[in-house]
């Protein structure tokens, strides 16, 4: 959506939805939900902005000098790259891309090291420099219960990823939902699946008014995503165990002004956009109000919603760490499909399953 067209009461709806995945993630830490994935990009404004609602809350208590006033200790965050945005004629279908990614968070939280979809994540992780966005390395979730927080649209992407946990023999996945339009865009056989979800418990559905975050880049979150049509194929058809569940893609978190200034819009836009929410969920909405302003004035100016732009600031980091990469094509949700071709594609799976060989064999 075109950043003009953001009013106060969205962005108020956005700060509620925002508490509200705060009040929701400390429930379920009573009851040792201690890992929170994020498979989003338009999912981690609104983690910031729980966060900001939980010093919100200690800060209050701190003003009145209560005792009680809680301290605050931050879920363990895994950030997992979930996108399936393809090309509409790409061989690969939405579920096999969001099956893989279920099973890559299933090895982790199951410790199992050999399963070859995680072991590819990490392979090219290891090969991608600066473009790997957090530890893989997690301590949570070891009793299988995690949180897995989503915005939803349509509801098509969850369902899909949903249906791949349960493949996977996970049942302790409680889904934070933010549903945008209040549900309105829902499709009716998706909607039927989310309310069986919410109704056996399993999920939690939080309506917002606007998700304006949704596939506008990182103009939004600061979060980039790099997708490897051309690697995952080659990943298909050259590794045993990926042929129905096949993934390449990576997240990376670039903010702070890089010294050619290049990034400087993007840094100044992720800036605006925390301090706005921060307001907002203080209840500030004055505050809120001039923020907003200032942020639509900075994206519209900038020329941050036009992939063009996008493309310009991140092809030199992309380039610079993963060499093999020719031209990256720029999605309509400003996804980053990095090209490469064939012959490098099938020499980085073959360093992979090089790799492999060398590596000891489990033990039976």
């Amino acid at each position: 959506m075109d950043v003009r067209s953001i009013t106060i009461e969205m962005v108020r709806s956005y700060a509620q939805a925002c508490a509200d995945v705060q009040l929701c993630i400390e429930r379920l830490r009573t009851i040792r939900y201690d890992l929170l994935v994020i498979p989003s990009r338009g999912a981690s404004p609104f983690v910031d902005g729980a966060r900001s609602y939980a010093h919100a809350l200690r800060d209050e208590k701190y003003a009145d000098f209560d005792p009680a006033a809680p301290r605050i200790k931050p879920i363990e965050e895994l950030y997992v790259p979930f996108t399936a945005d393809i090309a509409d004629d790409f061989p690969i279908p939405s579920s096999v891309i969001r099956r893989y990614w279920s099973r890559v968070v299933a090895a982790m939280i199951r410790r199992d090291a050999h399963d070859p979809a995680l072991q590819f994540h990490l392979f090219l992780r290891s090969l991608s420099g600066a473009l790997a966005m957090g530890s893989t390395n997690i301590e949570g979730g070891g009793s299988g219960r995690f949180i897995f927080i989503d915005t939803v649209v349509s509801g098509r992407a969850v369902c899909e990823i949903a249906d791949a946990f349960a493949e996977q023999g996970v049942t302790q996945c409680h889904y934070i939902l933010l549903i945008d339009e209040a549900g309105r865009r829902l499709k009716a056989e998706y909607r039927q699946k989310i309310d069986a979800l919410v109704a056996a418990g399993m999920a939690t559905k939080i309506l917002v008014d606007r998700i304006f975050t949704e596939d506008e880049g990182p103009a939004m979150s600061g979060i980039w995503t790099v997708t490897f049509p051309v690697l995952m194929l080659q990943a298909q058809n050259m590794i045993e165990g990926l042929e129905d569940a096949v993934g390449a893609g990576l997240y990376y978190h670039e903010v702070a002004k890089r010294r050619d200034q290049s990034n400087s819009a993007i840094t100044a836009s992720n800036g605006i956009l925390g301090t706005m929410l921060f307001a907002a969920v203080r209840g500030s909405d004055d505050s809120a109000a001039r923020f907003l302003e200032k942020f639509q004035d900075h994206v519209s100016g900038s020329g941050l919603q036009a992939q063009n732009v996008t493309k310009r600031i991140a092809d030199p980091l992309v380039r610079a760490n993963i060499p093999t990469v020719s031209d990256t094509i720029v999605s309509g949700s400003h996804v980053l499909r990095a090209q490469m071709s064939k012959s490098d594609a099938q020499k980085i799976v073959a360093s992979f399953l090089d790799e492999q060989t060398l590596l000891p064999k489990p033990k039976l």
